[in-house]
């Protein structure tokens, strides 16, 4: 699992959250939420992560790619 952190997180739905953490599995994010404390090994990296809807799956991207 990994845990990262932005100023911004958009979702698919076209809501925002700021800021935000999205936890990821395999590619796959698991878990959107609001960034309230600093939990162990997150890694901040600021400014905007994009939630793509693929098929099943919902996707992370910081700058078009992939997290």
């Amino acid at each position: 699992m990994r845990r990262v952190a932005a100023h911004e997180i958009r979702c698919p739905d076209g809501s925002t959250v700021h800021p935000g953490i999205v936890e990821i599995t395999d590619g796959t994010v698991r878990k959107i939420g609001q960034f309230v404390e600093e939990l162990e090994r997150t890694e901040w990296l600021g400014g905007t992560i994009e939630i793509r809807q693929e098929g099943e799956s919902l996707r992370a991207y910081k700058n078009n790619k992939p997290i």
